[in-house]
Formats: structure tokens, sequence, C-alpha cells
């Protein structure tokens, strides 16, 4: 299966090989642990950037940005799936939201309205903090932040 947006595409294989190319180069390749039958593209972290979606047959999800972070989704019913699809979709009057739909023997199940606040790993260093309040000093070091940032957490 391909995706691609603009200049940028996603190939995968049926053995979980997911590479993502610009152009002819290859960016990079990761293998899924599980064998993959849907690829699709959608931005499920809300950040203007579409995210990688693979199903596997078992229901596994795997969501991939471009740094090449993941989440993982089980699908909770423990039956094969025998469809997948990933995009922005409308319930009533809601409007286009991030939804995902699985087709299993004789049921569809839509996740609708379906967001992720981040795939990357986040560090206290990621949130505004006024470490100046804290140690006296406005401008502290990487080093007196992190000694900081341990100080904290043990208490």
């Amino acid at each position: 299966a391909v995706v691609s947006t603009q200049s940028t595409g996603s190939l995968v294989t049926l053995e979980g090989l997911l590479t993502m190319n610009r152009g002819d180069q290859e960016l990079w390749s990761l293998q899924l642990d599980k064998p993959i039958f849907a690829l699709l593209k959608m931005d499920i972290d809300n950040d203007d950037n579409d995210e990688v979606v693979a199903c596997s047959w078992d229901g596994l999800t795997f969501f991939v940005d471009h740094k090449r972070n993941i989440c993982k989704y089980k699908f909770e019913e423990n039956v094969p799936i025998r469809g997948f699809c990933a995009g922005q979709y409308a319930i009533g009057s809601d409007g286009n939201k991030p939804s995902l739909v699985y087709i299993t023997n004789g049921h569809v199940v839509i996740y609708f309205n379906v967001e992720l606040t981040s795939l990357g790993v986040q560090t206290l260093n990621d949130y505004p903090f006024d470490f100046g309040s804290i140690c006296g000093n406005p401008n502290p070091s990487p080093e007196h932040r992190r000694k900081l940032i341990k100080t904290l957490l043990k208490s």
C-alpha cells in the first residue's frame, strides 16, 4: 500500500516494513511487528501534519509521524479485521473529525473524533516553567535545570 502527501510518501509491505520517502530518496524505514493490510494518512494529533496510519489483520493499529514516533492501539474485539479506514468523517452536524472505521464479520465499528495530544515523548523541558522563580537564576544552565528537575522528581 502507498500513501502520499505532496512530495513525501509512505510504503508498507505485507510483512510490515514501513518506509517514508521524499521523491526517490528513502528518509527512513521502520519494521512494524505485524503484517499490515491497510495504510492511510490522517492528522490525528492536530498539528497540521498527516501521520501514517497502518492496520494489521488482528486490529493492531499503528500511528507513525514523520519523526518515526509511534503509537499503537489494539482494536478491542478479538476478531479478524476485514476492512479498515481512517480519515476525516462527519456524523450528523458535528463536522469532519478524525475517525477510525473497523469492519469485522458483520459489524462496522466507528471511533469518531479520535485525537492524540502527541506521538512524541515529552519531557519537563517541553513545558513552560519558570525555573528562575525556584532557583533564583532567570537563565539557569541546562545542567542546573537537569539537577533541579531530578530534585523535584525525588520530592
